[in-house]
């Protein structure tokens, strides 16, 4: 994969080059002999269209000459599949509702993420800061649109500094606002460049590296010219200058290297400072909607199907029912007003409206209205369900309680105790024979020790480690994607969670929940909630229980008279 993608830079260096009226390096067969190489591979779908845009473009350039300044040179068409793309947001109505649920989710997102921003010496804000006002000058400069690999691109605007007042960027609100346009810009990239959506990445990545090489970027002071002061010393000596005027001289020269030596020392620091706050910029762009990021497209359904929790229409006025509520939609002096428990809220774009510990979330385009309940933005129960999704893993007896073997195996890895023979299958009849409730209690502490032991190393390479030592590669990696989906989809939403999630009020009568072809019987009875089918002993659900059903797992969250849950397939 490594050789690919770099050949596939070069083909787009040598056909940036040919555009540019130059020769490309090695002459044009070479850039032939590039291009049939690359159209004979199997290229993976990132990389198939890059290669596409470029050749694309390399193919318009031969159209455009002349016919007898063209070479006799027969182009095969390039056998790379075409994949579908998702179309841009606002290419339908619906499309750009999902825009605009998707906003609001970032904005929520952020503000929960904001705590650790605005913690210490702010290095990811700053960091934002400087690539929003670089990014700002480099798009008005002329080679802007082919310069997808800036190799042009020159940093003119500095990191700005801890105690800069114009900046500001110890008020959350500023804070949340850079953020929210930083992944904004981010979103727009392929609009701008000819850059495949998968590649926005790549190119925030590279635009900060550029950055950060740049030693003008942190407004340290100028180096001192020490070769000018050792020739001034030189000549004091040569011409036979005083003792005094030559021991100022060395003074001079000495207290220059001190300052130098202090000042690469802190280079290097603020240096290593700024690389470590990259990695957490360039993994904020996880919230960019797919195939950008990783955050899936809000589900917006058609005009008149209600899904759970979940209803688009047209304006008309009336009573709208959304789940366990009844809003009114009136029309009033050329406003439309959204009613929610006797009071009306005027509906312009977006509108977020309070319900006990629900949101009605209320988007508008044109005549589209778009209604969803979502968790408040405490996001508990969603944190809860992404992690019983991580417990439906680890409760699962299959191959011996194999998931739950392994983190407790990569728990003893990270605190450097791991002895294979130690987390073998013989340790499974311990967790046969615990009751469900313990098991799942020592399942959730054993998740949270690993989580706080990997801090934000990456899980997947330790734990593949020790699935080959357990003969378990398979479920290692699959329970090495859901670490990482875990981790790096905080704080979680409908849609990270699968989509299907479902609320219920909990009441002191008992309550049927049907799922799938399964009758469960809910009941709230002294703050207590228990839950079971017919015939066996309720279990009790405290905040999370993973109760298995079939060949699925049923996951059940709670937080006061509120329940969510969401039913997923057993690994």
């Amino acid at each position: 994969m490594d050789h690919l993608d770099d050949l596939v830079d070069l083909y787009e260096y040598r056909v940036e080059d040919l555009l540019q009226g130059r020769t490309p390096k090695g002459g044009k067969q070479a850039l032939l002999r590039l291009r049939q190489l690359l159209i004979q591979s199997r290229l993976p779908g990132p990389l198939a269209k890059r290669f596409r845009q470029a050749d694309a473009r390399f193919r318009a350039h031969r159209r455009a000459l002349a016919p007898e300044a063209q070479a006799p040179v027969e182009l095969p068409a390039i056998a790379v599949p075409e994949e579908p793309e998702p179309p841009p947001p606002e290419a339908s109505p619906l499309a750009a509702l999902a825009l605009k649920v998707w906003r609001l989710q970032v904005e929520r997102d952020v503000k929960a993420r904001l705590e650790a921003l605005l913690a210490g010496r702010r290095e990811e804000l700053r960091l934002i800061h400087a690539f929003l006002d670089n990014f700002a000058l480099y798009r008005e400069t002329p080679g802007f649109k082919r310069d997808f690999n800036l190799s042009r691109f020159v940093p003119t605007r500095p990191i700005p500094s801890l105690s800069d007042t114009l900046v500001d960027l110890d008020d959350p609100k500023v804070a949340q606002a850079l953020v929210v346009d930083f992944l904004e810009t981010a979103r727009e990239l392929p609009k701008l460049l000819p850059l495949p959506p998968e590649e926005t990445r790549t190119y925030v990545r590279r635009f900060l590296n550029r950055l950060l090489e740049w030693e003008g970027a942190y407004n340290l002071p100028p180096k001192p010219d020490l070769p000018a002061l050792r020739r001034a010393l030189e000549e004091a000596r040569r011409l036979g200058a005083g003792e005094k005027e030559v021991a100022q001289l060395e003074e001079r020269l000495r207290k220059a290297a001190q300052e130098a030596r202090r000042r690469e020392l802190l280079l290097e620091e603020e240096k290593g400072r700024f690389r470590v706050a990259l990695e957490k910029v360039v993994a904020l762009l996880s919230l960019l909607p797919t195939p950008q990021g990783e955050t899936p497209w809000p589900r917006v359904p058609e005009p008149g199907q209600e899904e759970e929790g979940l209803l688009t229409l047209r304006l008309a006025p009336g009573p709208v029912a959304l789940g366990p509520l009844t809003l009114t939609l009136s029309h009033a002096g050329g406003t439309w007003y959204l009613g929610l428990e006797g009071e009306d809220h005027p509906l312009e774009d977006t509108l977020v409206l309070p319900w006990e510990d629900l949101e009605v979330w209320a988007v508008r385009e044109n005549d589209l209205l778009h209604l969803r309940l979502e968790a408040r933005s405490g996001l508990r129960l969603y944190e809860l369900l992404a992690e019983g999704r991580l417990l439906a893993y680890l409760l699962h007896p299959g191959k011996d309680y194999a998931y739950l073997r392994l983190l407790r195996g990569l728990s003893a890895r990270l605190k450097g105790e791991f002895q294979a023979q130690a987390f073998g299958p013989a340790l499974a009849e311990k967790y046969r024979k615990a009751p469900e409730e313990a098991l799942q209690d020592f399942a959730r502490k054993g998740l949270e020790l690993t989580l706080k032991r990997l801090g934000q190393a990456d899980p997947l390479p330790l734990l593949q480690e020790v699935g080959q030592a357990l003969g378990l590669e398979a479920e290692a990696q699959t329970l090495g994607q859901a670490l990482r989906e875990y981790l790096g989809r905080r704080p979680p939403t409908r849609e990270t969670l699968g989509g299907e999630v479902h609320f219920l009020a909990l009441t002191p009568e008992p309550q049927a929940l049907k799922v799938d072809q399964h009758v469960l019987s809910v009941r709230l009875k002294e703050d207590a909630v228990y839950l079971g089918q017919a015939g066996e002993v309720p279990r009790r659900l405290k905040d999370l229980l993973v109760y298995r059903l079939g060949g699925k797992a049923l996951v059940l969250a709670r937080e006061g008279r509120r329940l969510a849950y969401t039913l997923l397939p057993l690994p």
